[in-house]
């Protein structure tokens, strides 16, 4: 593994420095630091990370390695016999995910486990390195661990807020460019939210307009993705004024960053909507599409003001009921 990297950086053995997280550790002068520890066992993680991330230099790397959700059932199966392995893996992880999340218990958990999280989706791993301030380089498997190649962060998070309860806010550009918290039912793992530029760098968009291989939304995220349902709470920026119901979707600084002048100065006229208009024109959803909907929607809303958006909303529903529109 170590090899792999000294390949990459292009440094030598004497480069590297490893540091254990269970004891006090200080600032190194090497340009490799690797923690031996792996994240699910170590206490009080968040705050670890961040420390650890103060205490790392501009011109240095870092090397962290956790299991993953998927790793752990793995590592399970090969233990025991196939029945037995799924119902150990079912109990476990209702113990060690579960009730880690719970209002009722959590803390109760937290105390037992002295802060260790036992179960950490790779999506919620990451998210929390870049939210410690970090960004990432690489993303390997070695030996059964996801073995992760760290930089400090030039770049400074707007919000520091990561969210875990069923509804969160997502940070979008609302209208005038004023950013705007916009409500959503939690489709992914906790701290996804801190990984989209990640992951449209490391894989572009998909066919559907959204991050290419997205490992950060859940079974049950992508049913309820699937029915709209987790639009729904949306219906709260409407209420604040900051939405109405049809209209050009929310989108994030890194989207929006993306467009030409004339697609931003256009958006920024408007206030973005719940209903978005590749539904009601029954388009597909990639970004070409969604772009050249809205740009059709715009042009209706220009020659016929008054009268766009409920037209507009009559076709999405039409779609969504009779010609069967699903989300992505």
């Amino acid at each position: 593994m170590l090899s792999f990297y000294l390949n990459r950086l292009s440094i030598g053995s004497s480069e590297i420095q490893t540091i254990d997280l269970t004891t006090e550790f200080k600032n190194h002068e090497k340009k490799l630091i690797v923690v031996v520890n792996q994240l699910n066992k170590v206490e009080n993680l968040q705050l670890t990370i961040e420390n650890l991330a103060t205490l790392t230099k501009e011109d240095q790397h870092v090397i962290l390695q956790f299991e993953t959700l998927k790793g752990r059932s793995r590592r399970i199966q090969k233990l025991y016999p196939k029945t037995i392995a799924k119902s150990l893996f079912i109990i476990d992880f209702i113990f060690h995910r579960v009730f880690s999340r719970l209002f009722i218990v959590k803390n109760i958990y937290s105390y037992i486990s002295k802060g260790k999280i036992k179960i950490l989706s790779k999506a919620e791993a990451l998210g929390r390195m870049v939210f410690s301030g970090y960004q990432i380089e690489s993303v390997e498997n070695f030996d059964g661990l996801c073995t992760v190649l760290l930089k400090k962060s030039e770049q400074k998070l707007i919000n520091k807020k990561p969210s875990f309860g069923p509804v969160f806010k997502m940070n979008r550009i609302g209208k005038n460019g004023k950013m705007i918290g916009v409500y959503k039912i939690r489709t992914m793992h906790p701290y996804s939210e801190y990984l989209q530029d990640f992951l449209i760098k490391l894989n572009g968009y998909g066919d559907q307009g959204k991050p290419k291989n997205d490992f950060r939304v859940t079974t049950w995220g992508r049913i309820l993705r699937k029915y709209w349902i987790d639009e729904i709470p949306q219906l709260i920026n409407v209420m604040k004024l900051e939405m109405k119901l049809v209209g050009l979707r929310p989108v994030s600084e890194y989207y929006f960053n993306e467009l030409d002048q004339f697609q931003k100065e256009r958006r920024l006229e408007q206030k973005p909507g719940c209903i978005p208009p590749y539904i009601a024109f029954n388009m597909g959803s990639s970004k070409d599409q969604v772009l050249k909907a809205e740009e059709m929607y715009l042009n209706m809303k220009k020659s016929k003001p008054f009268t766009a958006d409920t037209r507009v909303f009559f076709m999405a529903i039409k779609n969504i009921f009779f010609s069967k529109k699903r989300g992505s």
